[in-house]
């Protein structure tokens, strides 16, 4: 049994019984910054939930094209869809960092979704959430600047790593996965990135971006 409360922020409200259940469900693995933890099309063999550390999700399409459709950190967990679907992993979740993950056998957790409403209902809306977020962002993709890109995927991710009331002011993110999630070359990443520094927005340094000017990058994104 886990004792620690904080691998089950993301199911908060549960029946006592069930969150009881839950957490006797866990199971704990360590992962090496670059491991693999899925590969894409595998099954969902199991629930992960971020203990700490960080992980992408990255989706590689037939003609080699890579983007990454989300990144997870301590007190996330990952991927709803397939949970639900029965189908194979949306794409191959990499430890960013060192990670430990809390996972729980996708049956049991089935199991007690369909005892509880109230879990079924917090998978149901997380997967509804990604969709709405990958149709934003597939709509930036098409008809948004670099720079208005890289502008809402900083605000998107500050806010994810903080509150929406104190978002974080450090994302600790290398240029080529930032270039993954906001759909654009490194090369352009680092070019723009170089200019939001030049205007005073942000500062970079090896694989760490801090924000200095909120605001501007607030406008920037709306522009």
């Amino acid at each position: 049994m886990i004792k620690d409360e904080s691998p089950l922020h993301s199911f908060s409200n549960l029946p006592p019984e069930i969150e009881t259940r839950l957490r006797n469900a866990l199971n704990v693995r360590n992962f090496s910054a670059g491991e693999s933890i899925f590969l894409q099309g595998s099954s969902a063999n199991a629930v992960y939930l971020v203990a700490s550390g960080r992980v992408k999700i990255e989706r590689v399409t037939p003609e080699g094209y890579e983007s990454i459709l989300c990144m997870r950190g301590s007190g996330d967990y990952f991927c709803p869809v397939p949970l639900l679907d029965g189908g194979g992993q949306l794409g191959r979740a990499v430890a960013v960092s060192e990670v430990t993950l809390f996972w729980v056998e996708r049956q049991k957790f089935m199991d007690l979704c369909h005892e509880s409403p109230e879990l079924l209902s917090v998978v149901q809306g997380d997967c509804l959430f990604e969709v709405r977020r990958l149709l934003n962002r597939l709509e930036a993709f098409a008809f948004r600047s670099v720079q208005e890109r890289l502008a809402i995927t900083l605000l998107t991710e500050t806010r994810r790593r903080g509150t929406n009331e104190a978002p974080a002011t450090r994302l600790d993110i290398t240029q080529q996965d930032l270039a993954g999630l906001v759909g654009a070359s490194r090369e352009s990443v680092s070019r723009t990135l170089k200019q939001m520094q030049q205007q005073g927005i942000l500062t970079t340094n090896r694989g760490r971006i801090m924000i200095e000017n909120r605001s501007q990058l607030e406008n920037l994104a709306i522009e």
